[in-house]
């Protein structure tokens, strides 16, 4: 640790929305994590990369990682990202002038529990943050000491000129084209990577969302159906009332109508009666008129409760037939609602990781989920069903004369694009010649 120390510098760089916003070293980091705050980064989670500095200024290894600010700007304390281990331990990256640097970022972390708290450079040309942190060490805001080259101009008596011959010039030609195109091939993979994450986090994201709509149209639909089971049983509660009125209102009217034959045949009486029968039928009839009067005045009330009874059934009756149909309408027509605001459905395949998918590509996915998923990844039906045996049994599949297959251990391909048929399913003895 002391010798790199002395010969290297560590710096942190916080980004911006425009790119690197605050350049400081790892001392201050450290410094800040005690206690300090930053006031622009309150209640956020800053983005920031840890960069080891060579001698003469080239970068040796970079950590993008993130850490909260709480709302008074201070770090989070109990963050502990160990950055100066994932830049010792990290895989290769893409080289930015010193060779090929050490990264550790969220889709290539060596220790698996600190991938959440990383993230992934963008590198879109443009906005490449690998070009923007070495600009900001190039800039040397920091003021890093930074030794400066011996160069010696060589003489004809000084340099032994070695003979050549044209052969081994070539073959050193063609050494150099195939390390650059490895580089190349590295660095294309590590932005197909970063991409792929991004992706995840989006279909993550949305997911999270389709999962939110589908509750709350649920939870809808729900409640509709205990409204409509609601006014079922007021509906059946009525009928039964109504039932009851109904036998009341047929049962008093017959009254009514025994009274009124009654009255009538007073009156009968009367006109043919003496004189000393007279007074008593009279008043045989009045106190039938009475209980008449009254029998009526009973029926218009037990007519107007009917009435009033009918017309809260037929209401009810509306409005079960109203729920019915919307709830009806919700069940039918639920997909052509999710379609309408644009919801993704998402599903998980090995290679792929969350798939996302638009309504209108349902179909193409239940017909055929294997040949969508190797087209999201780019590659062929073929290549992807390859992949899916190389990546549940990686293993050597070359096949002796005899007809039996190798099945030596080798190393896993963790993307279908970066799978080569014939290549990665190879162990060394039978890995075609140029590969190694």
């Amino acid at each position: 640790m002391a010798s790199r120390e002395s010969t290297s510098h560590a710096a942190v760089f916080f980004f911006g929305p425009q790119g690197i916003s605050r350049h400081m070293l790892f001392s201050e980091f450290e410094a800040l994590l005690d206690g300090y705050g930053l006031p622009e980064y309150k209640d956020e989670d800053a983005k920031a990369a840890y960069v080891l500095i060579d001698a003469l200024g080239k970068i040796q290894s970079i950590v993008f990682f993130k850490i909260y600010f709480d709302e008074d700007g201070r770090a989070d304390s109990s963050w502990n990202v160990p950055v100066e281990k994932l830049a010792d331990i990290s895989g290769k990256g893409p080289d930015l002038g010193g060779g090929p640097i050490r990264l550790s970022c969220r889709s290539q972390c060596a220790i698996n529990w600190h991938q959440n708290d990383l993230w992934d450079p963008d590198m879109t040309p443009g906005t490449n943050d690998f070009l923007y942190l070495r600009k900001a060490v190039d800039d040397n805001r920091l003021r890093l000491a930074f030794d400066t080259p011996d160069e010696e101009v060589p003489t004809l008596d000084s340099v032994d000129v070695p003979i050549v011959e044209d052969g081994a010039i070539d073959m050193e030609l063609e050494h150099q084209k195939r390390l650059k195109l490895a580089r190349l091939l590295k660095e294309q993979r590590l932005r197909i990577r970063t991409l792929e994450s991004y992706r995840e986090t989006a279909a993550d994201s949305n997911e999270r969302e389709q999962r939110i709509i589908v509750h709350a149209y649920k939870n809808e639909i729900q409640a509709l159906k205990q409204t409509n089971e609601q006014l079922r049983v007021q509906n059946e509660r009525l009928q039964e009332k109504l039932s009851s009125r109904n036998e009341q209102f047929i049962d008093l009217q017959d009254k009514v109508s025994g009274q009124a034959r009654l009255v009538e045949g007073l009156e009968d009486k009367l006109k043919y009666a003496n004189a000393e029968d007279r007074v008593q039928i009279e008043r045989q009839k009045l106190e039938a008129e009475l209980v008449l009067l009254r029998e009526q005045l009973d029926r218009r009330d037990l007519d107007l409760a009917y009435r009033d009874e009918r017309e809260e059934q037929l209401r009810a009756e509306l409005e079960e037939s109203k729920e019915a149909q919307i709830d009806a309408g919700k069940d039918g027509s639920i997909l052509e609602k999710l379609r309408e605001l644009e919801v993704v459905y998402t599903a998980y395949h090995s290679g792929a990781g969350h798939v996302t998918m638009t309504s209108n590509e349902i179909k193409s996915y239940v017909k055929n989920p294997i040949g969508f998923v190797s087209a999201k990844c780019f590659v062929t039906e073929e290549q992807y069903r390859a992949w899916l045996d190389h990546h549940e049994s990686p293993v050597c599949r070359h096949k002796s004369s005899d007809g039996s297959f190798c099945l030596a251990a080798v190393d896993k391909v963790a993307a279908p694009g970066e799978f080569e048929l014939g290549i990665a399913d190879r162990c060394v003895l039978h890995k075609p010649e140029g590969f190694d």
